[in-house]
């Protein structure tokens, strides 16, 4: 069953800015690639490529990755897809990778890139460790097919603990040592689901069958003493993505304005 909510009153807009990222923190860029077809492209593609770009020997086979891909899309007439990366030292390799003139190859398909990596959004991570937007409650928006791995299994439903979990586990591996650990306990279910507009989707990865989420669900924290936490997670979610098989595209979210509906406290 699907459950609507009205549209927020306005949403967030970024410009694409290229720059040199500072330290310590994550970012999200666009890879503009012309004459490309979207629509050809598959996420085995996109991996290829950029996992080349970043992967080493010691790295390739690691499960957890400082890296996310989105799948190709077509923006103002422009075809191209994202990457957002948690560990600046990458940032070199990305806009060397990335540089204007250089051959890409997806699939079948080949470009030159006319233009460098072109920055979206950025945060420095001591920024997520020291504010605190105050809100009790959060719209995420599931822009990609969003799955959970149940050991050989997958399931799409982003409840409370696999989302924030999946969120605090990125935390742990790769913000700085020097910021606090975010201690979150999930076992007392204190964060809810208030309101789904959504579906599932199924789709190929690996030669496995998938199921993921996409579409917009508000969550909110009853209990006020983890509320500042969970803030800071879901301001992560934009750089770090969600559940499995982030660097195939699948995972992408953007935090929204949230709503209160009508005779809703």
């Amino acid at each position: 069953m699907t459950v609507t909510y009205r549209e927020p009153s306005s949403a967030a807009t970024t410009t694409p800015i290229r720059m040199e990222a500072a330290a310590d923190m994550p970012s999200r860029w666009r890879i503009t690639t012309p004459g490309i077809d979207p629509t050809r492209v598959r996420v085995e593609h996109l991996h290829a490529v950029v996992s080349g770009w970043f992967d080493t020997d010691t790295t390739h086979h690691t499960q957890a990755k400082p890296y996310t891909v989105s799948p190709p899309t077509r923006q103002t007439d422009a075809p191209g897809f994202e990457v957002t990366l948690l560990d600046d030292t990458l940032t070199n390799r990305l806009l060397t990778r990335a540089a204007p003139g250089v051959r890409l190859r997806l699939g079948a398909q080949h470009t030159h890139l006319t233009l460098g990596a072109e920055q979206l959004a950025t945060t420095a991570w001591t920024h997520l460790a020291d504010s605190d937007s105050g809100a009790n409650a959060w719209c995420l928006r599931f822009v990609t097919p969003t799955t959970f791995r149940r050991g050989n299994a997958f399931t799409p439903w982003p409840a409370p603990n696999p989302v924030l979990g999946s969120l605090r586990a990125t935390w742990r591996r790769f913000a700085p040592p020097d910021l606090p650990e975010i201690t979150l306990d999930l076992s007392t279910d204190p964060i809810w689901v208030t309101d789904v507009d959504g579906t599932n989707e199924i789709l190929r990865i690996n030669n496995l069958t998938v199921s993921g989420f996409v579409g917009r669900i508000r969550y909110t924290c009853d209990n006020p003493d983890i509320r500042a936490a969970v803030d800071r997670l879901i301001r992560l979610a934009p750089y770090a993505g969600i559940g499995a098989h982030t660097t195939r595209g699948l995972g992408q979210v953007r935090p929204e304005p949230t709503w209160r509906q009508p005779g809703r406290p």
